[in-house]
């Protein structure tokens, strides 16, 4: 891949968003709003370099989905996570395939989420405006989903976390095993065109 030119997208944290006092992580949403229109010239610089078509259609999504597939790379001292160069592009696709979402269903928007600090999306940004999903807290938090199919297909080419043994109530459970032995993720050859086409059938 040809990465020159391309800057990182840097949020200045460390650590999970969800864990910071509001006002911080209400900066971080702003921030990471307010550098939006940057962060997609970025992604489109980026991906001209590397032979991409930029496009909103149905088609260059598969294909942006086909070199994501073919190209994440994962983090050769830490097996299980991303290079941090990816970690930036998972950022930048998933604003790039939101705003796509945005763009075919006018009603929704980015959101600051604060509906339970339980959830996995708390204080992040998200996509809400939903009228055909019954539950109010319903939102599509695209960032996730693109940072969790990258570790998929890092983990099917053998990039897994080790955990290790913990010890639960007296008993010994070696972790590794526990998830060796689970059945192995397919990952979905069109996965950004289905979120999309299932976004728009819930907006």
């Amino acid at each position: 891949m040809d990465w020159s030119g391309y800057k990182l997208y840097e949020p200045g944290i460390t650590g999970p968003v969800k864990m910071l006092p509001r006002a911080e992580a209400k900066q971080v949403f702003d921030q990471c709003m307010a550098q939006k229109a940057a962060r997609l010239d970025m992604l489109c610089l980026l991906l001209k370099q590397n032979e991409i078509r930029v496009a909103r259609t149905n088609p260059a999504l598969q294909h942006l989905n086909d070199w994501f597939v073919a190209n994440v790379t994962p983090d050769p001292d830490n097996p299980g996570s991303l290079t941090p160069a990816w970690y930036s592009l998972v950022h930048d696709v998933a604003l790039f395939l939101g705003d796509v979402v945005l763009e075919r269903c006018p009603g929704l928007r980015w959101e600051f989420y604060t509906r339970g600090k339980k959830d996995v999306s708390f204080q992040r940004h998200v996509i809400v405006g939903f009228t055909q999903i019954a539950n109010p807290k319903y939102h599509l938090d695209v960032y996730h989903r693109v940072s969790i199919y990258a570790h998929y297909i890092v983990a099917a080419r053998g990039s897994v976390a080790h955990y290790g043994k913990v010890n639960v109530r007296g008993v010994e459970i070696d972790v590794d095993a526990a998830v060796a032995r689970q059945p192995a993720r397919k990952i979905v050859p069109d996965a950004f065109l289905r979120w999309t086409m299932l976004a728009e059938s819930e907006a």
